[in-house]
């Protein structure tokens, strides 16, 4: 899902910038511009001070810290303190998006990029595919991937048993209907191969990164390495909601992006309207902008309402104050959103992304109304506290590279889900359990023994072949 970017809408009076070097080269002739996240330090709110992070952090999840986007060196999360220099697992990964696609490559986890590409998204998918598959080629020339994970924006075709598993479907995109993407990009590397949309995708990094850093804290305590192990396991559930041109949102469930009927299009639910906005059809109504369902969130909530709403264009966002009535909309529609996820989903975080959402005040207004639209339903302290929420409604770690780390993950997961049925891992097909080679190698062991003995009690001795007891 593409989104502006941030620079367009955060406030461009307090942003924190990081530089840096890139430690490797050999791209070729091809030229890449380095691009940074700014993150708002921003105001206090008036009335939803309560709900601000309780130490003081610069940013909506207290990480105190703007995340520039990866590029090609190996020490660019390193040198942030984000995950350390590893070695493991290479995994490739691509995320598709509207105006670019990204490609990358990691070692160990996901986080840890060492070299990274960007293609324009250009109305021929061959173009756009074809000089991402050759960059994959060349890097697979060099090491061979463990796995390869693709992230795109859709509609996509997520069932493994349709002709048409791995396409772009009926994309509203020129050119883009019918393309068969997980073919063109993951076919002749001879590995596992995953494939999901640009929304779970970063659901699932998200998940991951929160996960890993829960049993860091885990391990490091008391509880040693049962207690990592635990924390690893504690969140289960986990919605990402994205909100720039589009609202986009990724679920996952018992640790498993959700798949079924298509995919989550959250996005494109409706909830209550703000009184102030009126009924559609009425004298002054505000009228949303989405084409299929006009007043769905996307409609009322995206980055081109909140710019109607504050009679300006996109780009010119960054310049709104934080006290324009225009957030408090956005804040209702996109709180109306997160509590029926968390009526629906059950999620034990929600992650919130995009441009959009880098506005430090809006984040803690959707705190502050979610709190009100539940009204007290969901006995939780999570959503019932104001400590609680703070926990519960995070800001995005990864920023705008959160696509492409998802991208990674997924290759994560399907390089992890390939070993445990390899393994003979408690899996699910057909509702019969799935047995590795080591069991099917026990019980040709057992058969072969069985066939050549024969075991006899007779008058109390007992006879195995020729020896008697």
């Amino acid at each position: 899902m593409a989104v502006p970017p941030a620079d367009d809408i955060v406030p461009k009076g307090k942003p924190k910038r990081l530089s840096y070097t890139r430690e490797k080269t050999g791209w070729g002739k091809a030229a890449f511009k380095l691009r940074f996240i700014p993150f708002l330090g921003g105001p206090k709110e008036r009335d939803e001070d309560i709900f601000e992070d309780p130490d003081g952090g610069s940013d909506a999840n207290g990480v105190g810290s703007a995340i520039p986007a990866l590029q090609p060196t190996s020490s660019v999360k390193s040198d942030l303190g984000i995950v350390p220099k590893v070695k493991g697992k290479r995994f490739a990964g691509v995320e598709g998006g509207g105006t670019t696609w990204v490609v990358a490559i990691s070692e160990g986890v996901p986080e840890n990029i060492v070299e990274r590409a960007e293609f324009p998204t250009t109305d021929d998918p061959m173009v756009t595919l074809g000089g991402v598959r050759a960059w994959l080629d060349a890097r697979a020339a060099e090491g061979r991937f463990d796995a390869i994970g693709i992230a795109t924006f859709g509609p996509v075709d997520l069932d493994k048993n349709s002709p048409t598993y791995g396409y772009i479907t009926h994309s509203p995109k020129p050119g883009w209907a019918d393309v068969d993407v997980l073919g063109i990009l993951a076919d002749g590397f001879d590995c596992p191969a995953g494939f999901d949309t640009d929304v779970n995708a970063p659901a699932l990094s998200e998940l991951s990164a929160m996960r890993r850093e829960m049993a860091i804290d885990a391990g490091a305590g008391d509880g040693g390495a049962e207690g990592a192990e635990g924390a690893e396991d504690s969140i289960q559930n986990l919605c990402y909601v994205t909100v720039g041109t589009g609202v986009g949102v990724g679920v996952v469930c018992g640790g498993q992006p959700v798949h079924g009927l298509s995919h989550p299009e959250a996005g494109h639910i409706r909830v209550a309207r703000l009184p102030r906005d009126g009924m559609p059809g009425e004298p002054g109504a505000f009228e949303g902008g989405c084409p299929y369902h006009a007043d769905c969130v996307e409609g009322m909530a995206n980055a081109s309402a909140i710019a109607r709403r504050c009679g300006c264009r996109v780009g010119e966002l960054s310049e709104v104050p934080d006290d324009h009535d225009a957030w408090d909309a956005a804040a209702h529609y996109l709180a109306g959103l997160c509590s029926v996820l968390v009526m629906t989903a059950s999620p034990q975080r929600i992650v919130l992304g995009g441009g959009v959402l880098q506005r430090k005040t809006l984040v803690t207004k959707v705190r502050a109304q979610l709190k009100r639209q539940l009204g007290g339903y969901v006995a939780h302290d999570l959503v019932s506290s104001k400590r609680g929420l703070v926990e519960f409604i995070v800001s995005s770690k990864l920023g705008n590279d959160a696509g492409i780390v998802g991208a990674l993950a997924v290759a994560e997961k399907a390089k992890a889900d390939w070993e445990r049925e390899r393994e003979g891992g408690w899996g699910r097909a057909g509702g019969k359990r799935r047995y590795g080679w080591r069991e099917h190698l026990l019980h040709f062991g057992i058969g072969v023994f069985s066939s050549l003995v024969t075991l006899k009690v007779v008058d109390g001795k007992i006879t195995v072949g020729k020896f008697v007891f």
